[in-house]
């Protein structure tokens, strides 16, 4: 099948190639028009035209348009032609056919079109708190992994900066996309790979992430989701990326979080490693660590009794990892849902032998245990902490009992220091706080219900009277910002 994405804006035009096309092309074919871009052209791995056409007669600007010049740089494998009406035209379009007749394998296109990723790209970009679903018109991608980095761009109307960013990601990382969404200003640019290829997609992400935070960088300051597999893995990675608070240990901001979740298809594991992996766990939770040592010494040897190449072990370790963390995080207090302590996912790519992989896990774990204080003894009460975490995390469970729990203070001490150090009460404060999220939602283009269920108010009523209480008007009657002007970075 023969899938041409012809630039024009010419309507009629499509209907005419159509008609002209039939009469010439020895197979089925399929045109889909496009406007002339006014971004990096987005389309999804695999969902690739087998050329795509500038029709320079309608527009006499369009060759030089800059985004179109950037298509070769984004999509190397597809040839770009101009239309002019001439006989040449035909003889460049006839040599996307083999001598056979027949087209190439890059010409057999999945479900999908560059329409139906423009629309779901947009979508994904635009309501930055919907859910990840999946979508029928496009594949599941589960043989793919994605790593989604985001970006605000403040001044929509800086294109040149935005063009040279563009054509250095297109041409540093040929296993990526771009798309630009000019009416929130965000820029978003995907990572992908192979399932099984997690290793070559982190070292690209951690390549950009070392090229953005440098010093003398060009880059916009893109924030980074974790690797995710599968269409709806992408959303997943997009939205940590856009709105996620990554903290470190000393709960300071950072711009990315390193785990890596499993891949669809895992083989099992065996029986023993995942009760020497659950005994680590267990004993870390209940006893303080005290025997987490030996039973990560046993489940080296456990590894090596198995013959397992180093390789075969980093994905397990990396999950292993995560998921002392979680349970370290989960006792520590705070409970944060995304925690990044610092480029271990990194380092254990890098490690070449299993001596070396348990060498270093045993020491950031000895490190690990001994800078937690699991028991939160002397915890204090400390206001800019509550506040910070507050606004992290105001689409949670936010009710007294909840956050006092978090800080180890009896609830009605809370409230009492609460409104001592705040000069407001904690319901006020809490209360204000949706609503200026609220409206930040609804003006992101969020349904007025969706609005309300996401900052946990059940009764839509009492959600609308609040919201014109405090903005002295209807929900409904937010309106998002002027076209062209996105939020600031």
């Amino acid at each position: 099948m023969l899938y041409i994405l012809l630039f024009t804006g010419n309507d009629r035009l499509k209907m005419d190639w159509e008609g002209m096309f039939s009469s010439w092309l020895p197979e089925v074919f399929r045109i889909e028009t496009a406007a002339f871009p006014e971004g990096p052209v987005g389309l999804l791995p695999e969902i690739l035209p087998s050329c795509f056409i500038v029709d320079s007669v309608s527009a006499q600007y369009a060759p030089e348009n800059p985004w179109l010049s950037l298509l070769p740089l984004q999509y190397p494998q597809v040839p770009v032609f101009s239309f002019e009406e001439s006989g040449s035209f035909r003889e460049q379009l006839e040599k996307l056919l083999d001598e056979d007749g027949e087209t190439p394998d890059r010409a057999e296109i999945p479900d999908g079109s560059g329409l139906k990723c423009r629309l779901y790209l947009e979508g994904l970009t635009s309501i930055r708190q919907a859910v990840p679903q999946e979508n029928p018109d496009l594949p599941d991608y589960s043989h793919l992994s994605f790593a989604a980095c985001a970006a605000r761009i403040s001044d929509c109307s800086g294109k040149e900066g935005l063009y040279d960013t563009c054509a250095f990601l297109a041409g540093r990382y040929p296993l990526s996309f771009l798309y630009f969404n000019e009416e929130k200003g965000i820029l978003l640019f995907v990572l992908y790979d192979h399932t099984g290829s997690f290793t070559r997609l982190e070292v690209n992400r951690q390549t950009l992430m070392d090229q953005v935070s440098a010093t003398n960088s060009f880059l916009p300051p893109f924030k980074f989701g974790v690797i995710h597999h599968g269409l709806m893995g992408l959303g997943s990675s997009f939205l940590e990326a856009d709105q996620v608070y990554y903290v470190n240990k000393l709960r300071t901001p950072c711009v990315c979080f390193e785990e890596i979740s499993s891949p669809p298809g895992q083989l099992l594991k065996a029986e023993k490693l995942m009760e020497i992996e659950r005994s680590i766990r267990t004993d870390i939770q209940f006893r303080e660590g005290q025997n987490a040592l030996a039973y990560t010494r046993q489940w080296f040897a456990e590894y090596r009794r198995l013959e397992y190449e180093p390789d075969a072990v980093k994905y397990d370790m990396i999950i292993l990892y995560a998921s002392i963390k979680y349970v370290l995080f989960d006792m520590y207090g705070l409970k944060l849902k995304r925690i990044k302590s610092g480029l271990e996912v990194h380092e254990i790519i890098h490690i070449s032998t299993l001596d070396e992989l348990e060498e270093w896990f045993v020491t950031w774990l000895l490190y690990t245990l001994d800078n937690f204080d699991l028991t939160r003894s002397n915890t204090g009460f400390r206001i800019q902490e509550v506040l910070q975490f507050i606004s992290n995390h105001v689409m949670d469970d936010l009710s007294l009992n909840t956050i006092a729990s978090y800080f180890y203070v009896n609830p009605s001490y809370f409230s009492t220091l609460f409104k001592k150090e705040t000069g407001q009460t904690y319901i006020s404060y809490i209360t204000k706080l949706k609503m200026d999220k609220a409206r930040e939602l609804l003006a992101a283009n969020c349904k007025v219900y969706e609005t309300a269920r996401l900052l946990g108010y059940e009764d839509i009523r009492h959600f609308r009277n609040t919201f014109k209480k405090y903005h002295g008007i209807p929900p409904s009657e937010v309106k998002p910002p002027p076209s062209g002007h996105g939020h600031p970075v």
